[in-house]
């Protein structure tokens, strides 16, 4: 079986899309001898991450020499059906994780979509991307001959948006990556906290800066139990993404200093980060999966989500479910977990039980069984 793979997120998206890309295919090169896997990444230089995954593979990838940008503006805008075949050779069936397939001879294809969160909260979307996904995206989904969908909550828009049958979609969860396979050592979180110069209590949100991750609610609801007696702060990890001027305007009204902003944190920092806060909160406005949920759990750490979109589907009954909205609800969440060691007891026990059941050696077997099915179409 000869796989065309687009694994450019996975060569150049640290967090994320990113992430999923390479934890999904390092799974799948372990379960099928028989796959012919022929990785692509557009881009000016090699990539160190897709040569770490491969090197000791005998799929090597291949690489476009031209910026992803202008790749995706040829293919998808000015619509230039350069094959991809040109530089992986025939293949049987082509795989985007990424939301949008690229041009190929090939009749089989299969495409993941992780959310349409532009079109259910298009005021959280950046307008020039957008409009680019309005355009791609449903033409990708027309063409696949399966879609997989990392949550009911994004099958159920692909339905209701886009009307896809629902028989052409696959759910298959995202996975906890082996980074968080084991708790971190003492000596590991005292260096995560000197590192950081983290707080001695804080609640910890993990995610791109941009108006769906919540953070500004997120932040007033911590500065509500501030005021209610609870010495907590909010420490945040990740870059700064699209529209986040307006989250940061948001944030630095807030009074008291109580909210830290790490920017980018490497991968290697993130188990230890997430055992030392006192809580995660991941409680956005809409998501297609909720990697911070799973991981959080994973470390033993207690976890705050929203109650719409996919975050009561990945979080099931172990974690404290909140309206995203609602700011009171948030602080009262925090509050509870801040006050109540039972509670906290009964969700990290739960916690823990919930994320083992995300993991990438089963959505890669699922995956296989999505490209055999596609191609018995």
């Amino acid at each position: 079986m000869r796989v065309a793979f687009d694994f450019t997120a996975g060569a150049w998206q640290a967090a994320g899309i990113g992430r999923a890309t390479r934890g999904l295919v390092g799974e799948i090169l372990k379960l099928d001898g028989d796959l012919d896997l022929r990785p692509f990444y557009s881009g000016l230089r090699r990539s160190p991450l897709a040569d770490g995954i491969f090197a000791s593979t005998r799929h090597r990838p291949r690489r476009l020499p031209l910026p992803e940008r202008a790749v995706l503006a040829l293919w998808h805008k000015l619509r230039i059906p350069i094959p991809i075949e040109l530089i992986t050779g025939r293949v049987d069936l082509v795989h985007s994780p990424d939301f949008v397939l690229p041009p190929s001879i090939c009749r089989r294809s299969v495409v993941t979509v992780h959310d349409l969160t532009y079109v259910t909260h298009p005021e959280t979307a950046h307008p020039a991307q957008k409009r680019y996904l309005d355009s791609v995206v449903p033409r990708s989904v027309n063409r696949a001959t399966r879609i997989i969908a990392v949550s009911a909550a994004t099958r159920d828009d692909l339905v209701r948006e886009y009307g896809v049958e629902s028989d052409r979609i696959d759910i298959i969860h995202n996975g906890l990556d082996q980074l968080f396979a084991r708790r971190p050592t003492d000596l590991q979180r005292q260096e995560v906290r000197r590192k950081f110069e983290l707080p001695d209590r804080f609640a910890l949100a993990v995610g791109t800066i941009q108006p769906r991750k919540n953070l500004v609610r997120m932040a007033k609801a911590v500065s509500v139990v501030r005021r209610r007696g609870e010495d907590i702060h909010l420490v945040h990890a990740g870059a700064r993404g699209w529209l986040s001027e307006g989250v940061l305007d948001g944030v630095s009204e807030l009074p008291g200093g109580f909210v830290r902003l790490l920017g980018p944190v490497d991968d290697l920092w993130l188990p230890a980060l997430y055992a030392e806060a006192e809580m995660t909160m991941a409680a956005s406005v809409a998501e297609g999966f909720m990697l911070p949920i799973i991981e959080s759990m994973s470390m033993g750490t207690p976890v705050i989500t929203a109650n719409v979109s996919c975050m009561p589907e990945v979080a099931g009954e172990a974690a404290m479910l909140v309206d995203p909205q609602d700011t009171e609800a948030i602080a009262d969440a925090v509050w509870r977990i801040a006050t109540d060691q039972g509670l906290v007891e009964g969700l990290v026990h739960a916690g823990e039980r919930r994320a083992a059941a995300f993991g990438w050696p089963v959505a890669a077997a699922a995956t296989l069984s999505v490209y055999r099915h596609a191609l018995e179409v």
